[in-house]
């Protein structure tokens, strides 16, 4: 088994949006203006909701969480410095973690407070 979706909650879609397409070049992969933002990322999904929309009946069953949530996207050892770079340069906050000789994670928040960690694979011993 493996995660095929990992859902964020947001507070304000259009920064959301502009951060997770501009900032981390996500690749888009369908919206509802209001309601959520898909992202595709490699075997998996990425959903970013607005919680008071997503609660609300519909074709699927309602779910709703709160900002400040937690996701952590993959990357590869040698991106590491040039994510910092990328992300300090757009003014995030970045706090940089060893996790010994199994790589280091970059912690930063989203616009709406979740906080997102681009780590490799090898943290957890996948690589």
């Amino acid at each position: 088994m493996r995660a095929l979706e990992t859902c964020l909650y947001v507070a304000d879609l259009e920064a959301a949006e502009a951060f997770y397409s501009g900032v981390l070049g996500l690749r888009l992969y369908g919206k509802v203006p209001g309601r959520h933002l898909f992202y595709r990322l490699e075997g998996s999904m990425l959903l970013i909701f607005d919680p008071s929309m997503s609660a609300q009946p519909g074709d699927v069953p309602p779910h709703a969480g709160k900002p400040g949530g937690h996701a952590c996207l993959a990357i590869t050892r040698e991106e590491t410095d040039t994510w910092q770079a990328l992300l300090e340069g757009h003014g995030l906050s970045v706090t940089r973690y060893a996790w010994g000789n199994r790589g280091e994670s970059l912690y930063f928040e989203d616009p709406s407070g979740n906080v997102l960690e681009l780590a490799p694979p090898g943290i957890w011993g996948l690589e």
